[in-house]
Order: structure tokens, then C-alpha cells, then sequence
């Protein structure tokens, strides 16, 4: 179920960037100091027009044209630069990152590293693949070092409490902090058992459903706020690499 549309976007997407990469990128600023490129603004355009020429009913919650696009069956979530900070200065940590959502869940996702040209891809119940290669934690080697990444750091009050308890429990136990400016790409990481804790607060559905997804069919633990799992909606995403691990978290942040 859904290769049709894996294949359209494993055959679309690249040759969509090399495209992008061909045009002028200038950079402009959106509501709250965002950063925005006509290469996010060209890549989103041209992954919708592929898709409504593949399925001309399926409707849109994106980043740049469709914000207020409602999810309901058969709509594709884009964000056409994740890590358009990075970006826009030429760190080449960023991703193209879509995901499908059908039947009450996320059934499809894509994440796209143009870097190093890696594939990320998971379809729900059928597992993870990394250039068509299936991964799962089970198969992870553990290593005696610990990474852990924050994403969205912010000013609320609730979550600087949790950034802060995390970055504490680092400092004082030899845990690696990574902050790379792209949540698809730090989502990826995690969802390889390469990151083996991860936090953030971010909500907009765009930016963490295609790996939610990823690492849900890799096996890693996600968990809310209140130490349950995670469901769509919360405002809360912790992910570790194994349950000793979400234990542990729980504890330090007294989630429950």
C-alpha cells in the first residue's frame, strides 16, 4: 500500500532540488523572524504539482502555501526546506521532508538529505528504510557515549524548565548535546538509534510528522509530557532509543 506514491516522490524530489539549486536563492523574512528562500518557496510549488497531477483530490498542510490546510484523509504535510536557517547561510544540514496522512494517521514519510543524497523513508506497519535498506533498534549496536539533541529551544516557561533539566542531566553525566537546526534531519538521526535522546516542543505538523513517523517503525520510544506515549496533538515529544533510557528521562523530568 502507498508505493505509488513513494515512488513519485523518490522520482520527483531529487530532480525537483537539482532544479531549485539552478535559481536564484534570496532570502526574505516571514512573521516572527522566520526565514524564508525562493528555493523553499520553488520546491514546495513544484511537490505539490507533482502530486495533484498523480492525485488530483488529495489536499495540503504545508509550510509556505497551505499553513491552514486542515488534515484530514489523503493530505500531504511539506516542508520544503527543513532548516532553512542553515540554508540560507550554506550549512548543508537541512532535508525536503513530506509525509502523507490517511485514515486517521501518518501512513507515509519521506525525508530527503541533499548532502550526502541519503533516503529516509517509512510506510506505517511496513517499517524504516535508509536507501532502501530496512534499520531497526534491534539490530543497533549500544555505544558507551550518549547524544542527545534539543530542538526549538524557547522562552516559554514549562518547556525552558524541561531544556534546562536536560541540558543539567547532560553537563553532569557526559551526555554529547547536538543542536543541528533541522528537527527532519535530528528526527532521522533518532530514529537510527544515532541520537539517543530526543526533545523538542515543536507543534507544527510539517516539521515532525514525516520522522514521527520514521521513528515510530524503527522502534524507538516516544512518549509525552506525561511520561504516556505519544499521540498526535501533544505538545510534548521525547524520544529515546530504548525503555531504560525513557525511564530515566521520566525520572529527571518527573513526567507524569
Amino acid at each position: 500500500m502507498y508505493q505509488k506514491e513513494l515512488d513519485l516522490l523518490k522520482e520527483v524530489v531529487p530532480r525537483i532540488y537539482e532544479d531549485a539549486t539552478k535559481i536564484k536563492k534570496e532570502i526574505a523574512y516571514k512573521e516572527g523572524n522566520e526565514v524564508v528562500t525562493t528555493i523553499d518557496l520553488f520546491i514546495e510549488q513544484k511537490v505539490i504539482d507533482a502530486v495533484l497531477k498523480a492525485f488530483p483530490n488529495d489536499t495540503f498542510l504545508s509550510e509556505e502555501f497551505h499553513k491552514d490546510g486542515l488534515l484530514q484523509n489523503r493530505t500531504w504535510l511539506i516542508d520544503p526546506i527543513d532548516g532553512t536557517s542553515n540554508f540560507s547561510v550554506d550549512l548543508d544540514l537541512f532535508v525536503i521532508q513530506i509525509a502523507l496522512y490517511d485514515q486517521g494517521d501518518f501512513v507515509l514519510s519521506y525525508i530527503f538529505h541533499p548532502r550526502n543524497k541519503d533516503t529516509y523513508v517509512a510506510v506505517r506497519n511496513k517499517g524504516a528504510f535508509l536507501n532502501d535498506e530496512r534499520y531497526h533498534l534491534k539490530d543497533k549496536k549500544n555505544n558507551r557515549h550518549v547524544l542527545m539533541s534539543l530542538v526549538g529551544i524557547t522562552t516559554k516557561d514549562k518547556e525552558k524548565d524541561y531544556y534546562k533539566q536536560l541540558i543539567d542531566y547532560g553537563m553532569s553525566n557526559q551526555t554529547k548535546l547536538r543542536i543541528l537546526g533541522s528537527i527532519g534531519l535530528e528526527l532521522s538521526l533518532a530514529s537510527q538509534g544515532i541520537l539517543n535522546v530526543f526533545y523538542s516542543g515543536v507543534t507544527n505538523l510539517w516539521d515532525i510528522a514525516p520522522g514521527i513517523l520514521l521513528c515510530r517503525e524503527s522502534g524507538t520510544q516516544l512518549f509525552n509530557e506525561h511520561g504516556k506515549d505519544y499521540q498526535l496533538g501533544d505538545k510534548h515529544l521525547f524520544i529515546t532509543d530504548n525503555e531504560t533510557r525513557k525511564n530515566l528521562i521520566k525520572d529527571i523530568l518527573q513526567l507524569k
